[in-house]
């Protein structure tokens, strides 16, 4: 849909999109620490960073970012940030899993995108209220998830299941296409503004792509 090539992630969490694209939740996220940056140093963090496509464009935003991720991409966010001219000393990789909780704090910006799906619904939970305890108050969440509207769903066997318990391979046609091999939690827009509700979130905007997939915007208050 997109004209994105088939770059796959690490260990089979899908296509890595932010280092061919920038999408319109990645530029929301851009044009709001542009709108900050000049008032006080902007703390950004990128989780699920990948190769670092998003990371860098933050920095190049304003932001001081850390780029996490529970896969070992130091060498291809180097790369990223001299090809993007990123500057180096701006960004930092961390490689945690999130479900470590990492001793992070006064965060402005978090910034999460084709990730929390790879959560069970309450392992995602507690992944939402770690990024609400890390970000100060005033500060943004940009997420997305893969979503039961998009193509992802066609014969996803938990597609009847409550979200509580919904985690599941996705079709062998799927899986292959979009590099996607592990099981994954697919959301409607209300379930995933359930969770980041739940989670102390106040959700200030939710969409869905053309593709399909939920992309929320939201503010700790």
């Amino acid at each position: 849909l997109y004209g994105d090539q088939r770059v796959a992630t690490i260990s089979g969490n899908g296509v890595d999109v932010a280092s061919q694209r920038a999408d319109d939740l990645d530029l929301m996220a851009l044009a709001h620490i542009k709108s900050i940056a000049g008032q006080h140093p902007i703390f950004a963090i990128d989780v699920g960073c990948g190769h670092g496509g998003q990371a860098a464009r933050m920095v190049n935003a304003g932001a001081y970012v850390i780029a996490m991720d529970s896969q070992d991409y130091r060498a291809e966010l180097a790369r990223t940030l001299a090809r993007e001219g990123g500057q180096s000393n701006r960004c930092f990789f961390y490689r945690a899993d999130v479900g470590s909780e990492p001793q992070i704090g006064n965060i402005h910006v978090v910034m999460c995108q084709r990730m929390i799906h790879y959560l069970p619904c309450h392992a995602a939970l507690q992944a939402l209220n770690w990024f609400h305890r890390i970000t100060l108050p005033g500060g943004r969440m940009f997420l997305s998830a893969s979503g039961m509207d998009s193509e992802l769903a066609d014969s996803y066997h938990a597609r009847d299941v409550p979200v509580e318990s919904r985690f599941a391979h996705l079709s062998r046609e799927m899986a292959e296409k979009h590099s996607i091999l592990h099981p994954v939690c697919l959301y409607r827009p209300n379930e995933l503004k359930g969770l980041a509700s739940e989670a102390g979130w106040e959700v200030e905007k939710v969409f869905v792509s053309p593709f399909g997939n939920v992309k929320l915007v939201a503010r700790r208050p």
